[in-house]
């Protein structure tokens, strides 16, 4: 099938890092500080509210970066619950003041498949998993399949589980097209990495194929599609609302991780046993909750975890989380990227 690139401004139309309101048209934003830039935003054009709740966001963070891991997380914790609290706000979506989280230790024996967390039907967890498209409540998780799951921190997972599958595969030049002829139109992606150019692994993502027309090249495309309508009387309101919801569901599998660079991964679908098709904000949150309990309530424990094989994984995650996690609060606040300066 012909097809060609869809543009805005003359730019190619990529996958953008705001989960639920991106604003594709708008550049690219520069920024040294994502918590300064937002905060302004916040104040001109959202609630005293949200930006109480950014401000303290912010200052959560910064005390974090001056402590231990083994205290870190209750900071960073809460750096991520006011930063959850300021979105939802700025949203105006209601929620419960509880957390909606809870967790406990399985058995006394050190394993982070032991660490379990029990979602709740009401609280800020559950307002903000909804807003990214999950409802998790009544679900139950162990840390350790949180932590598999949480791309930033895949790769230190599978040389600490050795034999542990590959979860996110790189992506390279994901962009959106239609057909040359006609208003259909859909998302694709290069595959460049060998080990993963092939047919065996994607006739098992549920929801996406090959473009075999595109070979020698291994390219992937979702299955279903949305219309791109350009002819006359058409709107580009209404082209950019289909874009939207079209791209809501493509994030479900698109996975970003926060850089210098713009880093996109597909993450399998295929149901191997510890996958989890939740929204990367939610497995953050959850697993710096129960590191946070665990901080507060049994530090022994904490100690003996931080003793164990798996302590570069924990330190990988407690050192990543806030600025991912921010990253994306940053972007679905603002519906803008947000770059350091020089990123390529």
């Amino acid at each position: 099938m012909a097809y060609r690139i869809i543009k805005l401004r003359n730019s190619k139309i990529r996958p953008h890092k705001a989960f639920v309101s991106p604003e594709f048209d708008a550049s690219t934003v520069l920024v040294a500080d994502q918590f300064d830039y937002v905060e302004l935003w916040l104040k001109r054009n959202s609630n005293i509210e949200s930006v109480l709740f950014w401000q303290q966001s912010k200052n959560f963070y910064k005390a974090s970066q001056m402590l231990p891991n083994e205290s870190k997380t209750i900071a960073s914790y809460y750096c991520m619950l006011n930063a959850a609290k300021a979105l939802l706000s700025t949203k105006e979506i209601t929620y419960s003041q509880l957390h909606g989280i809870t967790g406990q230790s399985k058995d006394s024996r050190t394993s982070l498949a032991n660490e379990i967390s029990k979602i709740k039907g009401k609280g800020i967890f559950a307002s903000l998993s909804k807003y990214f498209g999950a409802d998790l409540s009544g679900k139950e998780v162990s840390l350790k399949d949180l932590l598999y799951n949480i791309p930033f921190v895949h790769r230190a997972y599978t040389v600490t589980y050795r034999g542990s599958q590959d979860l996110f595969i790189p992506i390279h030049n994901p962009h959106f097209v239609r057909q040359t002829k006609g208003s259909e139109a859909w998302f694709c992606a290069e595959i460049r990495d060998e080990r993963f150019c092939s047919k065996k692994i994607f006739t098992k993502q549920r929801g996406w194929e090959i473009d075999v027309s595109q070979s020698p090249k291994f390219i992937i495309r979702r299955k279903r599609r949305f219309r791109w309508d350009t002819s006359r009387g058409s709107k580009k309101s209404n082209r950019i609302s289909s874009l939207t919801k079209y791209h809501q569901k493509i994030r479900r599998d698109i996975k970003y991780i926060h850089g210098a660079q713009r880093l996109w991964y597909f993450k399998r679908n295929d149901r191997e046993a510890g996958t989890l098709p939740w929204p990367t904000p939610a497995l953050i949150f959850v697993a710096m909750h129960r590191l946070s309990e665990l901080t507060r309530y049994d530090p022994k424990r904490l100690k003996r975890h931080f003793d164990c094989q798996h302590n570069w994984l924990l330190t990988e995650f407690i050192n990543q989380a806030t600025d991912n996690f921010i990253d994306q609060a940053s972007s679905d606040i603002t519906g803008h990227e947000l770059m350091v300066p020089g990123y390529r």
